[in-house]
């Protein structure tokens, strides 16, 4: 099955866009915001939005586990058969849409 930014990964991100536009990542590159509609930006903030959302995993490296903590603080984690979509859109070179072209600027 092929996975595509519209329509899959953005319904995945959907919920979450309004409450991550306020979050900006600083790089080497400069600070970025993370909205989560906008397919240059989900490229470009890729690897640290795969970070993120396994975040809840025991293993994982990260502070800030996306989606956020619900308000009473328990744990908000995508299902893994989201976050298995999402990798592998990553692996698909994160096409677009159907048809489309891989995504050629830059990853942060």
């Amino acid at each position: 099955m092929s996975v595509y930014f519209d329509p899959d990964i953005k319904a995945i991100f959907a919920p979450y866009v309004q409450l991550m536009l306020q979050v900006s990542i600083a790089t080497d590159q400069g600070v970025f915001s993370l909205d989560l509609s906008n397919y240059e930006s989900v490229c470009r903030l890729s690897q640290r939005i795969k970070i993120a959302i396994e975040g809840y995993k025991p293993e994982s490296k990260t502070a800030h586990p996306m989606p956020p903590r619900k308000s009473n603080g328990d744990d908000n984690p995508l299902p893994d058969e989201q976050i298995d979509m999402y990798n592998q859109w990553l692996k698909d070179g994160m096409p677009e849409s159907e048809g489309a072209e891989a995504f050629s600027g830059p990853i942060v």
